[in-house]
């Protein structure tokens, strides 16, 4: 005769009985809580312990190529980027992110053959596209020029975000495409800083 009985419910033996839990279970749920404790009790306390601060010391330049950098702001956090030797020698170079006071500045670049006005032309219209719907341009662009003597175009904007400049210099053929932005009154506290920083971008790694 076939049983009718659900083995699904058909009671533990007694032999495999804990408290009426079935010990047989107990590996597969002590991985389980495990993994949980991994997850949110080990892995954010190494990652408090963890310091992450990158301080930029004085002199320090960061490499956007072999050829093309620019000085941050001593005490601001590099975030992103390449650290040029002291001697001028670049090992790596690449785009560069730093932060100060929540204000964050970007610089990166890419084979470039035109102006720098038409640049942060395209800048913007690269920007309103695909990575911020609700960036506008604020006014009217501005020139601005670097230490070394390389002429560029700056121009404010705001978005979600919070309010910004974006700056475009062509070094060589090289367009640098600059971008800080940050809540407006970081932002105008930090005004001296980001136009110290964009002024010190060298196309020959010399010291501005």
């Amino acid at each position: 005769m076939t049983s009718t009985v659900d083995p699904a419910r058909e009671r533990v033996p007694v032999e495999h009985r804990v408290l009426g839990l079935d010990r047989r279970s107990f590996p597969y749920a002590f991985a389980v809580l495990a993994v949980f404790l991994v997850l949110t009790v080990v892995l954010p306390r190494i990652d408090d312990a963890v310091d992450w601060d990158d301080p930029v010391r004085a002199g320090e330049r960061l490499a956007l190529t072999d050829t093309v950098v620019f000085t941050p702001t001593p005490g601001w956090e590099v975030e992103e980027g390449f650290r040029a030797a002291a001697d001028g020698t670049v090992d790596e170079s690449g785009r560069a992110t730093v932060a100060g006071d929540g204000v964050i500045f970007s610089a990166a670049t890419g084979d470039f053959d035109g102006t720098p006005a038409e640049l942060i032309e395209q800048i913007q219209k690269v920007t309103s596209s695909t990575e911020d719907p609700s960036f506008q341009v604020a006014d009217e662009p501005d020139t601005v020029t670097t230490a070394s003597g390389e002429v560029g175009v700056i121009q404010s904007y705001s978005s979600i975000r919070g309010d910004g400049v974006i700056a475009a210099l062509v070094l060589d053929g090289t367009g640098v495409e600059i971008t800080a932005y940050g809540p407006p009154a970081q932002l105008r506290a930090a005004a001296a800083d980001i136009t110290d920083m964009i002024t010190s971008i060298d196309s020959d790694g010399d010291d501005a």
